[in-house]
């Protein structure tokens, strides 16, 4: 039997850590987890991962970012009974074989909120 001492430190698993096991999407970092407002869904914030490029949504190609989006919830795998949202706040890329009005989240589709 293992006895654990009330003064040894004990490190919980985090969300962040469950999801980048997981799932990773490429070029993004998950920055931080938290219960909704109503406690009824999780939401996860979502950023470009430093040095990463931007991609055009329509050519997908590398491509310049000028601008940034309002911030998008994105509907995501529910976890433990809990609907799981990603917060992304998209960016605007101009690339040179067509005018993109944001970059190409890997979650995102019709479902968005």
């Amino acid at each position: 039997m293992v006895e654990v001492s009330p003064t040894a430190p004990v490190r919980a698993m985090e969300l962040i850590t469950i999801l980048n096991r997981c799932h990773r999407f490429r070029g993004f970092v998950y920055q931080q987890a938290h219960f909704s407002a109503d406690k009824k869904s999780i939401e996860v914030a979502v950023r470009p991962r430093k040095g990463s490029v931007a991609i055009c949504s329509r050519c997908h190609l590398p491509a310049p970012g000028y601008d940034q989006l309002g911030e998008r919830r994105f509907e995501f795998i529910p976890l433990w009974g809990f609907l799981v949202f990603l917060l992304y706040t998209m960016r605007r890329v101009v690339a040179a074989a067509a005018l993109s009005p944001s970059k190409k989240f890997p979650g995102a589709t019709a479902n968005a909120h």
